[in-house]
This record gives C-alpha cells, structure tokens and sequence, in this order.
C-alpha cells in the first residue's frame, strides 16, 4: 500500500492502531500504550520504517514530562515520611539489576538484551529509552517486547494473590492506617469562644495574640448584646465578654480555649452584609507570596479562614506561602471580597495554560545538562545523555515549580498531554525498528528470553515483599503501593486499589514513583556501562 511508505500517514497509523490495541481487555489484562510498540513490531516485521529523528523528538517529549511528573514528588520521597517507603523501592530496582546482571552471565544474554529485557519485566519504558539511547542496534526493543507482556501480568498476580499468602486481613489494615492518618492531619474545626482574658482587650488582634496562637484563626466576632457577628480583621479590638469564632486544628482549638476563654454554644451566622466565598488561586504573580505579604485583612478587609490545598485544609497562618491552585476560603463583604477573587485570579482555565517557551526552555537546559561532561572516579569522564539531561531538567523544573514570576511546572493535563504524545512517538519508532530484528533474536535466544525476561519480574517482588514487611515494617496497602511503585506498573496499582477503596496504595505508589523511574534509568544506565 503506497500510503504507508508516507512517514506521517505510517507514524499515524501505528500509534492509533497500537492504542486500539492496548485498549483490547483479557480479564484485568491490557497493554495500554505499550500496544504501540506491539502495532510497531508488527510494521517493521512487514518492511517498513520510520524516521529516527522522530525518536528523538518523542524521547526527549517523553523523558520531560516524567520528571515534571517526579519533580514534586522527588523531593517529598526524600523527606522523612517516604525514607522507608523509597528503601523499599530502591531495593526491588537494585534486586532486578543484580537479577538483570545475573542472567545476562547465565544465559549469554548481550548488555542491549539485558537491557531490553529488565526494562520490559520491570515495564519501564524511561529503561527501554536509556537503552535505545546508547545501544548501536535494535535488540533491546525487541527483548522489552518478549518480557513485557509478564511483566504486566506477572505484577498484577502476585499483587491478587498476596493478601492471601500473607494473611492479611484488609479491613483491619485500613482501620489500622485511618487511625494514623487521622493523627498525622488533624482536621480543621472550628468552636466558639468567650473573651475572659483582659490581655486580649489592649489592642488590635495583629498585635495582642500570643505565638502559640500562631495555628488558629479568629474570624467572626460576636459583641456582647449584639445579635448579628462583624469580621474579624487584624484591626478589630477584642472586649470583655465577646464571642468569637476560632478556627484550627483540635489541638490548636484548644490552647485556645485556655488563652481566650470558655467554650460557648452560639450561633455566629452572618447576615446578608457579610458572605463566605472559595477563591482559586490562578494568577502566577500572586503565587508564592505569603498571606502576611498580601495582606489581605488590612487591604481589603476581609478574613481568610482557611486554605484547601491539594484536597487537604491546613491553618491559614500568616508564613505560609500560596500556591497556584491552593483554595482560600475569604469571609468579608460582597465588595471586597470580589476584589480579592481579582486579586487571586479565580480562574480555572489559567491553571492549564501553557508557555511554550518555559517548556522549550526546559527542554534546552536538558539537552545542555547531557552534554556536559562528568567525572566519576572508575567510570572516568561521561555525559548523562540527552535522556538523563533532559531528565534532570524536568525534575528541577517540576520541584521548584516557580522561578521569580515564571511558572516552571506545566499543569498536569499539558504534561500529560506531553507524555502521551512523546510516548507514542518514541514507542513507534522504536517498535518499528525492533520488528525487523524479533524474529532473529527469537531464533538466537529462543526460550531463554522469555524465561529470563520472567525471573527478572518476580525477583523484585520476592525480594522486596519481605524487605518491607518483616524489615522496614511498611504497612500491608503502602506496601502494596511500594511493590507496583517499584515495579512501575499502572496495571499492578489498579490490582491493589481493587483490594482496597483507600487511596493508601495509590499514594504509597505515588511517593515511590520517583524514586523507581530515576533508579531504573540509572539501573539501565548500569547494564549498558557494565556490557
């Protein structure tokens, strides 16, 4: 057919026929998009071939969007909380890598099928782009197709059938890590008080609370033998006997209560005067100021009672700093408070827009970080590499998030909007250079590759089941999340989320995310080096 000699029309055709297919159901069971190589493999064995230049362009596109994706998360894997859960992961990828390296002495694998093969097992496609990126050939392609298919669904039987092996009951374990959270983020409550301390009646609230009131918010006042509340603003001067309402934390309410006064049961719902709105923050020159910079109560006389941040509320505190996307709640007048919704933005759409210029920049940096050279004592001098430069780049960008008034972290429908047309444009290219190359390598490897490519998926799981349960003590749903976390695989978190309604796996996946798709780059890095 003469059309699929176009690049275009040939490019367009395997990246939708590979959708198509990696949406096909057996069971649990899909490729996703990894039906794109498959559709690929399917091309190049037919003949045909696609440009490499568009490899490179998807696998730069790709590479970007995994570490705007990790940036964030990256660096709350290595705060305190994530230590256990990111050593967890780091030894499953250092027990594939050892597994790699072990069947590639025992079968005579050669370093571009090792490569391929512990990319495709453990169904990392960041692996397969390391080790297209340096091998001279198509080899690894084809071996990440021989494994890949286990790697899925070796990942999602051992997750169906650990609860079982191990005992665990999952009811209690959700009971057990509510009780937990529920100490670890005390929910925002609010109580009414009244004014007995005289301390509080000498000036201005700004000037008179004390520091340990720091984590409550006054926000309404009731005066004594008044029937209708006023805002409280950092002007307002307290008297003897008022009502106010405070808000915070359980704990926070209750220091509170010993430095204001006694509870009371009031009733301080505004009047048609005074209204409550949830305001979006969207506007980038906002962003990053704190709530003491802005100012808002003296300004504009409103109260801001609390701030809702990635689906959690937390104190609105005078340090702390906003964000693009955070949500403020802002008592005041209809007139003022639509002044802050100005000042803020409250614009939904502004959340999603892009700059093509931060992200061409970002993507420049990252191809200047790879080129520069490095030195490591026994590897000698060596560049990181467009995938591992561009990689950086996109971990640095997303951490910050903001840079002066520039927005460095892309929304997350641009960047998966990035990540699924980087994918597709890498996977087909490579799928299509790999399809001339399967049926040989089949031929010269035969069973060993599918037998390799196996032990290389349950290995990790193995050894990384007991490491977290017997040694680091993870509790059974994050250690769940821990395993598919490692393993990256999307299809493994959805066997987990199907055990439980809790988001516990689901987050542990995301803590160790980072950690896994950096570990398997370097990990390929490795097999490559070491070949």
């Amino acid at each position: 057919m003469e059309l699929l000699h176009n690049p275009m029309f040939l490019l367009l055709a395997v990246i939708l026929s590979g959708h198509l297919l990696g949406k096909i159901k057996i069971f649990s069971f899909s490729l996703g998009s990894s039906g794109i190589v498959f559709s690929g493999l399917l091309a190049g064995f037919a003949g045909f071939s696609l440009p490499g230049v568009i490899q490179s362009l998807g696998l730069i596109l790709f590479i970007y969007s995994v570490g705007q994706q990790a940036g964030p998360g990256f660096v709350h894997s290595m705060k305190r909380g994530g230590v256990a859960l990111s050593i967890g992961a780091m030894a499953m990828i250092t027990a594939g890598l050892l597994t790699a390296l072990g069947c590639k002495a025992w079968f005579g694998f050669s370093k571009e099928i090792t490569a391929g093969l512990f990319a495709g097992a453990l169904t990392s496609t960041p692996g397969l782009a390391v080790a297209v990126e340096l091998a001279n050939d198509s080899a690894a392609p084809a071996a990440y197709g021989v494994a890949y298919t286990f790697g899925v669904v070796g990942v999602v039987l051992v997750v169906k059938l650990l609860p079982r092996l191990m005992r665990a009951n999952i009811r209690q374990e959700e009971e057990k890590l509510e009780l937990e959270m529920s100490s670890l983020h005390p929910q925002i409550e609010f109580t009414h008080l009244e004014v007995t301390n005289p301390n509080l009646c000498t000036g201005p609230l700004s000037q008179v609370l004390p520091a340990r009131m720091a984590e409550v918010t006054i926000t309404r006042v009731l005066r004594t033998g008044s029937d209708s509340p006023e805002l409280a603003v950092a002007e307002t001067v307290l008297n003897m006997h008022d009502t106010v309402r405070v808000v915070g934390t359980s704990e926070a309410l209750h220091q509170a209560e010993i430095v204001i006064g006694p509870m009371v049961d009031a009733d301080l719902a505004f009047n048609s005067v005074l209204i409550k709105k949830e305001i979006l923050l969207s506007r980038p020159e906002v962003a990053g100021k704190t709530l003491r910079a802005l100012n808002l109560s003296h300004v504009f006389g409103v109260r801001v009672s609390r701030i809702t941040r990635n689906g959690f509320d937390c104190p609105a505190g005078p340090n702390v700093r906003l964000r693009q996307g955070d949500v403020l709640h802002v008592v005041g007048n209809s007139e003022a408070v639509e002044n802050v919704k100005k000042m803020l933005g409250d614009n939904v759409r502004a959340l999603f827009a892009t700059s093509v210029m931060v992200l061409l920049s970002g993507l420049f940096c990252g191809l200047a970080f790879g080129a520069l050279p490095l030195y490591l004592p026994g590897l000698g001098i060596f560049t990181l590499g467009a995938t591992g430069g561009v990689l950086l780049a996109g971990l640095v960008f997303g951490a910050v998030r903001q840079i002066g008034s520039v927005i460095t972290e892309l929304p997350s429908t641009a960047n998966a909007l990035i990540r699924d047309l980087g994918l597709g444009l890498f996977l087909a290219v490579v799928g299509t250079a790999a399809g001339g190359t399967l049926v040989p390598t089949l031929r010269e490897y035969g069973l060993p590759l599918f037998l390799g490519g196996a032990i290389m998926t349950l290995a990790p799981m193995l050894i990384g089941v007991p490491i977290c349960s017997k040694v680091l003590r993870i509790p059974f749903l994050r250690m769940l999340g821990v395993i598919t976390g490692g393993m990256t695989s999307t299809p493994g978190l959805a066997a987990a989320s199907s055990l439980s309604d809790t988001p516990y796996a689901a987050t542990a996946y995301a803590s160790v995310y980072p950690i896994a798709l950096v570990g398997m780059i370097m990990a390929s890095k490795i097999i490559m080096l070491l070949g």
